[in-house]
């Protein structure tokens, strides 16, 4: 799996929609294990767990895949980089 973390939420969620727009399927996955349906049942918290929850907002998980060409991971990082200024 690779992965970029974002500065936030919302960072996160335009990048989505921006790669969308392009027909790149970035997608985040990652929920908080405190936040699972186990997790709440059999797990027990302490604290506030406001790292973990940031990460969770700000992790993107790239396209991979075994086709997975050199341009398309040039085409994802163009595509990226112009939604971040970068």
């Amino acid at each position: 799996m690779y992965y970029i973390l974002l500065e936030d939420l919302e960072t996160r969620t335009q990048l989505i929609t921006h790669l969308k727009n392009q027909g790149i399927n970035a997608v985040f996955h990652y929920v908080p294990l405190h936040s699972s349906p186990a997790g709440g049942y059999y797990g027990k918290v302490h604290g506030d767990m406001k790292n973990t929850n940031h990460v969770s907002d700000c992790l993107l998980r790239l396209p991979l895949f075994p086709e997975l060409t050199l341009s398309q991971i040039e085409t994802v990082v163009t595509a990226i980089n112009s939604c971040l200024g970068i």
